[in-house]
């Protein structure tokens, strides 16, 4: 009886090991597919396909570019607000509510960039210290205010670069996200050469990082 118990015990251990190496085998194999699928393939492109996109997204970048860290949008001039803010009509045609400018911008710059850009631009920032020391609140450059749109007039400007031509562009880095873009593009002060980051959204190439 001991011994027929013993080879029983065997064969259990044996039928048990037989299960577990084969659900460590189907194991090794899903964690391999799922490396396989988390490791995604860099973007396509050819150098006449950036060459095309940055061809029309560059100069695009420029209006874009004055909207959120240049002058701005046009206004009738003015004061109000709170001492720290001073919220003043815009004049213009084109621009008549935040979403009129979230539209433009998004056929010119990815969603995830502008996502950062659009807190500063409408959502403002507040870094005021909680032990009394300097506040560093940022109010938000645009509002909609009684259905109009207004800019706030003593947001700060930052130099940018003026319009600029694509020239050339030469395909660099590629990863999964996006791809660099050596360019050469000339403007009122001639010649100037950056790296342009490109991504791909919803089929449509646009520019992944700011231009100015």
């Amino acid at each position: 009886m001991n011994k027929s118990g013993s080879g029983s015990d065997r064969t259990g251990n044996g039928g048990i090991m037989r299960r577990i190496t084969k659900l460590a085998a189907v194991l090794l194999l899903a964690a391999s597919v799922l490396s396989l699928v988390s490791c995604k393939a860099p973007l396509k492109i050819s150098e006449e396909e950036a060459y095309e996109a940055l061809k029309t997204l560059i100069p695009a970048s420029y209006d874009i570019n004055v909207i959120f860290f240049g002058e701005g949008l046009p206004h009738g001039g003015g004061s109000g607000g709170d001492g720290k803010t001073s919220y003043v009509k815009v004049d213009s045609k084109e621009y008549l509510s935040v979403k009129d400018i979230k539209n433009a911008a998004e056929k010119v710059y990815s969603k995830s960039y502008l996502a950062g850009v659009y807190v500063a631009a409408f959502e403002g920032v507040t870094a005021g210290s909680s032990d009394g020391g300097l506040d560093t609140s940022v109010s938000p450059r645009y509002r909609d205010i009684g259905g109009e749109l207004m800019i706030n007039a003593s947001s700060p400007v930052r130099k940018i670069r003026g319009r600029l031509e694509l020239v050339s562009s030469a395909v660099g880095k590629r990863t999964h996200r996006y791809v660099v873009v050596s360019v050469v593009c000339r403007g009122d002060d001639g010649e100037v050469t950056f790296d342009a980051y490109l991504t791909k959204q919803s089929g449509t190439w646009l520019l992944d990082a700011p231009t100015y």
